[in-house]
């Protein structure tokens, strides 16, 4: 019975160890982030953002999502969309052909692939997209662009 009891007191309050270990990694972090913040505050007292593009410039964000017109701005755009682009150039390339006949299907498949990747990719399902062939080659290619 005495037993049960110095587990339950063990297990309830911490060892005097573990408070110490706790109160050096706070102070640890507090030092971190106090010098972190002193090396701001005197890389700016330096001028060190002074010379930034656009300072001063309001930052332009589109009206709807932000993080849409932050991107947009930043040029970055998602790898699903690069992906979707990089599909419809394919398409395009096959459908540009002269003899569309002469279209094999290992290249058909490599298409195929990208696509798959990009229907796993796409944030929501409605944007998926089917498999390409030879009879729907015209049509894929308006879906796509």
């Amino acid at each position: 019975m005495d037993r049960n009891v110095d587990l339950t007191k063990s297990a309830a309050a911490p060892e005097p160890e573990e408070d110490q270990n706790k109160e050096d990694e706070r102070r640890q972090m507090s030092t971190s982030s106090s010098l972190l913040e002193s090396a701001i505050d005197r890389f700016a007292r330096e001028g060190g953002f002074d010379d930034l593009p656009l300072k001063g410039k309001p930052i332009k964000i589109e009206d709807g999502d932000v993080l849409t017109g932050i991107m947009k701005n930043a040029n970055y755009q998602p790898a699903w969309i690069e992906l979707r682009k990089e599909i419809a150039a394919d398409i395009k390339r096959l459908v540009d052909r002269s003899d569309p006949s002469m279209i094999s299907e290992s290249e058909y498949e490599a298409i195929n692939q990208k696509i798959i990747k990009y229907n796993r990719t796409v944030p929501n399902s409605q944007l998926q997209k089917g498999l390409l062939s030879a009879a729907n080659l015209h049509a894929a290619l308006d879906k796509w662009e």
